[in-house]
Parts: structure tokens; C-alpha cells; sequence
């Protein structure tokens, strides 16, 4: 089954999870996700960027975008140079987010170095009463 199947898979099955108990609250997590150093990011990101966009359409994904080494950004005539990813879900546990994280074409294909992600609750500022 490809990666986009199974985002699509998870995301029905999200919102399910989200009609059919509407007293469950949702929690915030944060993947921080560093490339492997010969990551063939450019090469799936078209496949990553179609299959997390309905995550971002349905609010399941609040953010998500690439790191970039420091380098990255200190000048306008430097070489964007992808480190990884960092994406913010809103889901009901982790498990589901672990779910959709471990399906991304992004973590199948080895681009994100597996033995370094970070995933993780995230309670922002505005969470808090």
C-alpha cells in the first residue's frame, strides 16, 4: 500500500475518532525529524508534500516545514540546505500520531534518520489557562 494510501487511511480514521467522541480532547505533539546525511529528500518530496496535505486541510497538522542548517539563512545568496523537518499534529494520543509519522514517505524512505526523531507532547503558551 503506498505512503499516500495510508495517509489517507489514517486520516479517515482520525476523523472518525474526532465524530465519534466529541468529548475527547485534543492533544498538541511535535516531530522534530533530522535527515539522514545522504537523505533523498528532493526526490519523494513531492509524494510527502501530497500526502500530508490532507493532515494539513483537516487541522490534524497545525505546522510543518523543513529545517535548515544555520548557513541556511545568513545570507541571501546562500544554498538553502535542508537538516529535516518539524511538523506539529493535534491528534487524540500519540499512537495515532506515531501512526502517521511511521507511514510518511519521508520516514519509509529513509530521508528522516529514524534513530534520531523526536516526537514528543506539546503544550504552547496559548494552552494554557
Amino acid at each position: 500500500m503506498s505512503s499516500l494510501r495510508l495517509s489517507r487511511a489514517f486520516l479517515g480514521s482520525q476523523k472518525r475518532l474526532m465524530s465519534s467522541t466529541p468529548k475527547s480532547k485534543l492533544h498538541k505533539f511535535v516531530l522534530f525529524a533530522p535527515d539522514t546525511k545522504d537523505s533523498a529528500r528532493s526526490t519523494v518530496q513531492k509524494q510527502h508534500r501530497e500526502a500530508i496535505a490532507p493532515f494539513v486541510q483537516s487541522g490534524v497538522v497545525k505546522v510543518a516545514g523543513m529545517t535548515v542548517t544555520p548557513e541556511s539563512i545568513e545570507s541571501e545568496e546562500a544554498a538553502v540546505k535542508p537538516f529535516g523537518s518539524c511538523i506539529i499534529y493535534e491528534a487524540e494520543n500519540i499512537d495515532v500520531v506515531r501512526k502517521m509519522v511511521e507511514s510518511d514517505i519521508y520516514y519509509t524512505s529513509g530521508v528522516w534518520d529514524r534513530e534520531k526523531l523526536v516526537l514528543v507532547p506539546f503544550l504552547p503558551v496559548t494552552s494554557f489557562p
